[in-house]
């Protein structure tokens, strides 16, 4: 009884956040509105791919192939079936969605199936390759526009469902973590070969998750197709799958709440960096020798990072504190220097508009990360409430 008391309470306060949302973006501007769409479906593809990569251990860097899969088919069926279905818009797009979850399942079946005996770099670029066979088949198929791309009609809008279904994203992932369905998935993640010698059915794993997680990103696609209204190939390029795939690496793999934050700070972050201007009231520009002392200045406080953290006898305030004076060390060494390389000419005229430096960031970011937090930000811990009581209660105890 308590199982189920605590399900509906949980699907009921699901809707009610999302409609939450949906009252709170409806009073800004479209700008705004925009962010918590991009938020949405980012944290969606994010948690889906968490689940390959992160939950499963497998290494698809083509996720953007199956958004692509589905923000088509979504858009086609707009175009040619809606007039003819009679339906709401709230309800097309949901039925434009599951439409498009199941043909992107699909294709992450037909991926997944042949690549079963493939691990690491190898999927890796099976992954890659599926990405770039679907970008040349729209790019030549006239029906799909072209490389023009094709403008989606009607165009509906709903923030709400958006999040209802990167929350119903984030859920099914959670209880795979945390019931028995999700110990073979973790498993096969371990040690695919101790696994199968336990019983577990490594090609059943490998292919449903695959499949669930292309799902997730090909109902995602037709939300930002119907949103867009206009789509093209260069939507779903190869740097979308390497943003993806990011947002999962810092997050942590195999964390499910390091890919939600992760997926919200690396989309605002650079509508951030666009938001940001210069004296004249233009976008922000920094010259070629600021940017090279910003990459000097980080070079040197990660060097003194993993030095400081490389000692792991060192007490836990002490290497706070060090960290603080890392990060002082590093601003005056980026001062210095890009005072002292701005006095040469080509560096100083060179004028680089910070938006343009958004995948030198990110690329800049992963490293940063890799060497001194590989696991990332949050490894494979997640947020829970008997986390937070943890903490209250050490706390109450430490006051007592």
């Amino acid at each position: 009884m308590k199982f189920w008391v605590i399900r509906i309470l949980s699907i009921v306060g699901a809707i009610l956040a999302c409609e939450w949302i949906q009252s709170v973006a409806s009073h800004q501007n479209d700008y705004i509105q925009r962010m918590f769409i991009l938020s949405g479906l980012y944290v969606t593809l994010a948690v889906s791919l968490n689940l390959i990569n992160g939950i499963t251990g497998q290494f698809s860097i083509g996720h953007a192939a199956f958004y692509q899969v589905g923000a088509y088919l979504g858009g086609y069926l707009s175009i040619h079936y809606f007039k003819a279905a009679g339906l709401p818009p709230l309800v097309w797009l949901v039925v434009t969605m599951v439409a498009s979850g199941v043909a992107a399942a699909i294709a992450g079946f037909v991926v997944g199936l042949p690549s079963l005996r493939l691990r690491g770099d190898y999927l890796a670029i099976v992954t890659l390759g599926f990405g770039e066979i679907i970008r040349i088949l729209v790019i030549n198929t006239p029906a799909l526009g072209g490389s023009y791309g094709i403008d989606v009609t009607p165009k509906i809008t709903s923030i709400a469902l958006v999040w209802l279904l990167a929350i119903v994203c984030i859920a099914v992932c959670r209880n795979l973590l945390k019931t028995a369905s999700g110990l073979p998935f973790l498993a096969v993640r371990e040690d695919e070969v101790a696994g199968a010698a336990m019983g577990v059915n490594v090609t059943r794993v490998k292919v449903s998750a695959f499949m669930l997680g292309s799902a997730f990103a090909g109902a995602a696609g037709a939300l930002l197709a119907s949103y867009e209204s206009f789509i093209t190939p260069t939507t779903f390029g190869m740097d979308v799958s390497f943003i993806i795939l990011t947002m999962v690496v810092l997050g942590g793999t195999g964390s499910i709440t390091g890919s939600i934050f992760a997926a919200i700070f690396l989309t605002l972050l650079p509508e951030y960096l666009r938001s940001l201007k210069g004296p004249t009231g233009g976008p922000l520009s920094l010259t070629g020798g600021t940017v090279l002392g910003w990459m000097v200045a980080v070079v040197v406080v990660v060097a003194i990072l993993r030095y400081i953290y490389g000692d792991g006898g060192r007490p836990k305030m002490q290497r706070l504190y060090l960290t603080g004076a890392a990060l002082v060390i590093g601003g005056i060494i980026q001062v210095v220097s890009s005072l002292l390389l701005n006095k040469i000419g080509l560096l100083h005229d060179k004028q680089i508009v910070i938006d343009q430096l958004r995948m030198v960031i990110f690329a800049v970011t992963l490293i940063v990360l890799m060497l001194l937090r590989p696991q990332g930000v949050f490894a494979h811990h997640e947020f829970s409430w008997d986390w937070v009581s943890r903490i209250m209660g050490r706390k109450k105890e430490a006051a007592v």
